[in-house]
Formats: C-alpha cells, sequence, structure tokens
C-alpha cells in the first residue's frame, strides 16, 4: 500500500493566503472579496482578527518531530500556540518553499522535486539550475501571492540572505515582494521589526536557512544543528517582545529532517542488470525519480524495484504516484517531470549511485519522503494571532480549497 497524508500539503498552502486575507480583513472595502477570489475561497473571517501585518517566518530543516525532541533548545518556540501539520510530497525545499509563496501544490506550481525533468535540458535542479530556462514562469507555473498582496494594498516584502537576493529560484518564488537582505538571522529580525515600525499594511516572508545547512553537514542531533535552533529562537525572542500592536506572526517550515549514517546508504546500480533499463535518476536520496530507458515496461520495471526493495521502500510508477494524490493535482504538462518509476524510502536509509559524488554522500541530515519525522512541520502562531483561531481557519481555507 502506498504512504497516504492527512492533506498533502495543504495546509501549508493555505498559511499566507490566510495571512493576506487577514491583513485584507484590517483593510477592509473590496479587499477581502479580491483575495477570495484570487485564491478560490473565502477564508473564515470569524477566525481571522483583521491584522496590519502578517509576518510568515519559514525556518528550513525545522521538522514538527525535530523541535518536539529539542524543545529544550527553543523555550520561546517551545512556548508558543503550535500544532503539527504536513508539509507537501516530495518533503524538500524547491517543492515546499514555492508551495509555501504561491498557495498551490506541486503538482500544480510544477517544482515536483529537487532534481526533475526539463523536456529540453534534462534533469535540472530546482534550487539551482535555471539558467537555461528562458520562461520561468512556464516552469513554475504559478504566481507568488506577493502580487495579490500588492494589488489590495499591501506591501510585500521577502527577507533572507544577500546570496539569495537574485537567482532562479527567488524569481520563481518571491517575484513581487521587495527583498531585504540580513546576513545573519539576527539581522533579518532587525530588518522585520524596523520595516514593522513604519506602520504600513505589510505581509512578510522572513526565511531561515541556517538549521537545513547544519543538518545536511552534520545531522540534527548535532551540536551545531541545536546551536542554530538556540540562535533562532533568541532571535526570534527579542522579535516577538518588540513586535508593534497588530502583527500576526506565524512561524513554520519546509520539512523535517532524519539523519542517515554511511551505512545506512543503498545503491540503486548494486544490480548492474536491473539497473541497465534506467536512463536517468533524478528526484533525491529518500525520493529517487527513475527515468527509464524507451520501450521499457513501467509497471514491470515497479515490480522488480519493489520486489528488490521489500519493507525498505515504497515503489510506484509515475501514473501510481500521481494517482494517490501525493503531489496534489497535477497539471498534464508536470507529469512527465516526474521518473517513471518513483522509489521513496520507509526505512532510516538514502538512495544513491556510484556515480554520486563524494560531498552528496556525505550529506547526514536527508529528508524527501514520508516518514512522520521530514512530513510533520510545526505551525506555531504569535503576536496578534495568539489565542486566536488562525490555525483551525488555515485548516478551513485547505479544505475549502480542496473542495472547490
Amino acid at each position: 500500500m502506498l504512504p497516504t497524508a492527512s492533506d498533502n500539503g495543504a495546509r501549508l498552502a493555505a498559511i499566507l493566503p490566510s495571512g493576506i486575507a487577514a491583513v485584507a480583513a484590517g483593510l477592509g472595502g473590496a479587499a477581502p472579496e479580491l483575495v477570495a477570489d484570487a485564491v478560490g475561497a473565502r477564508a473564515d473571517a470569524a477566525k481571522l482578527p483583521p491584522l496590519r501585518a502578517f509576518v510568515l517566518v519559514v525556518v528550513d530543516g525545522l521538522g514538527h518531530a525535530n523541535l518536539q525532541a529539542s524543545a529544550g533548545h527553543a523555550p520561546t518556540l517551545a512556548r508558543l500556540q503550535r500544532r503539527r501539520i504536513e508539509t507537501v510530497a516530495p518533503s524538500t525545499t524547491g517543492a515546499a518553499l514555492t508551495t509555501l509563496t504561491t498557495g498551490a501544490l506541486p503538482g500544480e506550481h510544477g517544482l515536483v522535486g529537487y532534481r526533475i525533468r526539463h523536456p529540453e535540458l534534462g534533469l535540472v535542479s530546482t534550487l539551482k539550475d535555471w539558467a537555461g530556462i528562458s520562461d520561468r514562469r512556464a516552469w513554475q507555473r504559478v504566481e507568488p501571492l506577493f502580487g495579490l498582496a500588492r494589488r489590495i494594498g499591501v506591501r510585500p516584502v521577502a527577507i533572507g540572505r544577500p546570496a539569495h537576493a537574485v537567482g532562479g529560484l527567488t524569481e520563481a518564488i518571491l517575484t513581487g515582494a521587495d527583498y531585504v537582505p540580513g546576513q545573519r538571522i539576527e539581522d533579518r529580525f532587525a530588518a522585520a521589526s524596523a520595516l514593522l515600525r513604519e506602520g504600513e499594511a505589510a505581509v512578510v516572508y522572513l526565511y531561515v536557512d541556517e538549521l537545513d545547512k547544519a543538518a545536511h553537514a552534520s545531522g540534527w542531533r548535532s551540536e551545531a544543528w541545536l546551536r542554530g535552533l538556540e540562535q533562532f529562537d533568541g532571535a526570534l525572542a527579542g522579535f516577538l517582545r518588540g513586535l508593534p500592536g497588530g502583527v500576526g506572526v506565524a512561524v513554520t517550515a519546509d520539512h523535517g529532517i532524519v539523519d542517515v549514517a554511511e551505512h545506512q546508504q543503498r545503491f540503486l546500480d548494486a544490480d548492474p542488470e536491473r539497473f541497465a533499463r534506467v536512463a536517468l535518476v533524478g528526484g533525491e536520496p529518500r525520493l529517487r525519480s527513475l527515468y527509464l530507458a524507451d520501450d521499457v515496461d513501467p509497471e514491470a520495471e515497479a515490480r522488480a524495484w519493489a520486489a528488490a526493495e521489500g519493507p525498505r521502500a515504497w515503489v510506484a510508477t509515475r501514473a501510481e504516484a500521481v494517482a494517490s494524490g501525493w503531489f496534489g493535482p497535477v497539471a498534464p504538462e508536470v507529469a512527465p517531470r516526474l521518473g517513471d518509476v518513483l522509489i521513496a524510502a520507509r526505512k532510516q536509509l538514502a538512495y544513491y549511485t556510484a556515480a554520486d559524488s563524494a560531498e552528496a554522500r556525505a550529506m547526514i541530515g536527508q529528508h524527501g519522503a514520508f516518514s512522520e519525522e521530514e512530513r510533520g512541520v510545526p505551525l506555531a502562531i504569535a503576536g496578534a494571532l495568539d489565542g486566536t483561531g488562525f490555525a483551525s481557519a488555515v485548516a478551513g481555507l485547505a479544505a475549502a480549497r480542496g473542495a472547490r
């Protein structure tokens, strides 16, 4: 049986639309109707307090289970009203960040993995390989919600590292927002505080990637990861202490982390005869996309890989994965970006080939598949949202949009 999830990331997709709806309620006039029309459903106004500004803090790699196990290192975040929600499939940065900023699931926006197939360029990384993609709106198919915020009279701002100010992914997921750089976590929160003191209606997206970097290099249980969590929590505490009235804050993540040791690596090319029928290997180590050679039957190959991997992995054809709803509704032009056969690790392991670099194989913290640690992310709320029904409104909007 293939894995299932409660909503396949629909609540993650509904966070920013709900925040924008709350600011629209603060503006009054036609703004709430404009937002409802744009996102395809109306947020529950009774659960959304009218805001002057909304801040969405996205902590790359801070899973719900990771936070629960390390709550002593994050007293500020641990005290906030929070619940577990689920991220998208695959549970990876490019797919999830795009969902957060567009309000669309991966099958709709098109960035359905770390490395996916482009019709002309072959395998490309959704994080890095944008140089040859001329029509970026056709590749990432959904307009970011920052344009909607600006159309209703709200200033959209994205805050992140200076290195992320330009680039293909930035253009794809942050178009419409004013970019404000901050090298350190503290710098980013200071920039947000300064902006909020100006008093204008605003929607702010603040991105923290330090924990993800530490987890990949050293694992999420490492001293480096815990120091990053402490640094983030301290910066968040200072930000919340100085938060002006009428500002709501939501903290979430793109995915969680599992640690995979070297002895837990498996090699897809260990059986040369079976691997000879694979033309390309995409995805990421915990959710691989196998693009088969011409005239190879995907169903037969899926059976062969399932027999070989047994209880270690879920194996599905592209058609089965799409039908299962893993990626949300999948547009016809998006489906070929996925492999003919998909292999999702269900045990604590990662899939490589002998051609993978030493750098890739040295990565300890991993994500992409369907484990509790990878799929579960926190939704914590603070400021003017504290004590409100914001999380319930997010769930309600997710359900309403799914039914449209």
